[in-house]
């Protein structure tokens, strides 16, 4: 059993209580949840990181378009198990209506233009002056370094699963120097 998928199962058994519906629902929100909160993109750019670095590391001058595509044809795949573990570090710290609140908050346009770092009208400022006043803002400051310390282990482990990947694929193929 890989590292990840060790993870994974740790993960699943301590923390999964609740019934098999709600556990289906809670899981779906917080994918959501990641979905438009920005973690997406974050990882999606961890990815490109990764095959960077195996260009530049690992893989020979000839290695051709084609392998880096095949590559590429994964990354969905592999982003979407890193969501799937990260939703487990997400039901530690937070209950499914407190992933509700938060999916509320970050599905509001007003959410979107402050991770994309655009402009927000009043209306919106006021919205989220109002969230970062509230009991779940302030949970959210308290546990934040534990949650992060979580999310960035599970991060780490998937990326070193990725690079082992991306390595034994070059190495299997051929193009290593």
């Amino acid at each position: 059993m890989n590292k990840l998928n060790f993870f994974l199962f740790i993960f699943f058994f301590i923390f999964s209580i609740n019934s098999s519906a709600q556990i289906d629902q809670y899981q779906s929100d917080i994918v959501k949840l990641l979905n438009c909160n920005g973690t997406i993109e974050k990882y999606d750019f961890e990815y490109e990181k990764t095959l960077t670095s195996l260009r530049v590391r690992i893989a020979s001058e000839n290695t051709p378009l084609s392998f880096w595509n095949s590559f590429r044809e994964i990354k969905k795949e592999s982003l979407n198990e890193l969501i799937a573990i990260q939703a487990f570090a997400y039901r530690k710290y937070f209950s499914h209506d407190e992933i509700k609140v938060l999916l509320n908050f970050y599905s509001s346009s007003a959410a979107t233009k402050l991770i994309k770092n655009k402009e927000v009208t009043s209306e919106e400022k006021a919205f989220i002056d109002n969230f970062n006043e509230s009991k779940l803002a302030n949970k959210i400051d308290s546990i934040g370094e534990d949650f992060e310390k979580d999310t960035e282990k599970i991060a780490r482990e998937w990326k070193k699963e990725l690079f082992a990947k991306g390595m034994g694929a070059l190495a299997k193929a051929g193009y290593t120097k």
